[in-house]
This record gives C-alpha cells, structure tokens and sequence, in this order.
C-alpha cells in the first residue's frame, strides 16, 4: 500500500536539506498537495514555484502558537501530518548556556510537535488515510555527550510519539517514528562520520512506512546502534 497517493501533505521544515529531500521524494510517491512550510519563506516561494500545482508554501514557526491556530483552522483537507522541523545545538548539561539552549531545542523540537499534532488531530480524524510521521532521531534513544540537550528534547517526543500512537489507534491515525543517523546536512556539516544523503535517507523512510514499519531505522547508523546494547555514545 501507498499511503502518500493521492494525500495532502503538511510537511514542517521544508525549508531545510532534509525537508527539500522529502518534497522530491513526496512527489514521487504521488501526493496530491503538499503544505512546504518554515521560517523561510523566500526558499519555500522558490521551491513552490517548481511544481505551483502542487506545493503550497506558508510561513509556519512552530513555537508560534498563533500561526499554528490560524494554519490549522484554514486547513482541513489534510490527512498526512510530517513534523520534520528541528534544531541541534552542540552542548552538554554543563554548559553554561545549557538552559538557554535546552529551551530552545524543546520548545522546536518537543513543545512544536505537541503543539501542532494536538491541533491538527479533529482534521486527520476526518480525513481517511490518516498518519502523522515524527522525525526523530537515535539520540531519542541512545544519549550522546556533545548534543545532551538535543537528545533530552528528541527523546520527549520520542515519548510522545509512542504514547499517541496508541492513543490514536482506535481512530485509525497512523503515527510513526523516525529514528536516522547522522545525515549529510547542514545541520550536521561538522561531524566526519559516515553520512546518508538526505535523498537516501527520505527514500528509506517513506519504502518502510509504506511496508506499516511504525519504528523506522532508515540508515546503517541508525541500524547499528538499534542492534548494540550502547545506552551512551561518546564518540561521535
């Protein structure tokens, strides 16, 4: 089955290497109508402009609980929910600045997936093929040394993603995790590791969510680690 044929799609993030990567792959797979927001809208206008028949740019700040009312309330015909945006500061818990940064990865990466999910949940119950796919990370899983903060805000939605995946089973919404590596983005440029493409990468999620794997490791990395018994990575 496929269920991003014929879907309308709110993609988060869009802006980003990882979220250009889902819009290529998306219209491969046939959506209908993807919502590419962000913070940037001049990159989203650009993108939209490819294919004006079926991406549909929108400023969206997930800490902004403003916008996400007013997308929300104007946008019904969604079934597909991608909370791609993110953020990853490079700090331990003893940084002096681990608090500021700390609220900063959770208010994107945690409190904006709460937020915009709680409120996009009446439109996927009224939509049939219904999914909400949460992108997150193996440092939701497994803690690693420099990027303390970030692994605190990916594991908390890490949580969330379990919990409503089973509060939402009886309403038929499928919600998946996404748990990737590193990938050969910006957001990690300075890591020597070995890297997916963002390509690769969106190709794998979307073959394994279509195959109903609700857990998704779509990289050797995060492959490797699911199969390790590490609870804390220091070295990478």
């Amino acid at each position: 089955m496929n269920l991003f044929s014929n879907s309308v799609v709110i993609l988060t993030g869009a802006d980003g290497d990882i979220g250009k990567a889902f819009i290529e792959e998306l219209l491969n797979q046939n959506v209908r109508k993807i919502y590419i927001t962000g913070i940037n809208i001049e990159k989203l206008s650009a993108l939209a402009s490819l294919h004006p028949n079926n991406l549909f740019p929108f400023l969206l700040d997930v800490t902004d609980s403003n916008q996400i009312k007013d997308f929300c309330s104007n946008h019904t015909d969604i079934n597909i929910l991608i909370n791609n945006a993110g953020i990853e500061l490079k700090s331990n818990f003893l940084n002096l600045k681990a608090h500021e940064y700390a609220k900063l990865e959770m208010n994107i990466n945690y409190i904006g997936v709460v937020n915009l999910t709680n409120e996009l949940i009446p439109t996927l119950k009224s939509n049939s093929n219904a999914a909400i796919i949460n992108i997150l990370s193996i440092a939701s899983l497994y803690v690693i040394k420099r990027l303390s903060t970030y692994c605190a805000s990916k594991t908390a939605a890490h949580i969330f993603t379990q919990l409503i995946r089973e509060d939402l089973a009886e309403d038929n919404i499928k919600v998946f995790g996404i748990y990737p590596g590193y990938v050969d983005s910006k957001m990690s440029s300075d890591v020597e590791y070995n890297k997916i493409s963002p390509q690769a990468l969106v190709k794998n999620i979307c073959n394994d969510i279509n195959l109903d794997f609700y857990d998704v490791f779509p990289d050797p990395m995060s492959i490797a680690f699911k199969n390790s018994n590490k609870l804390t990575i220091d070295y990478i």
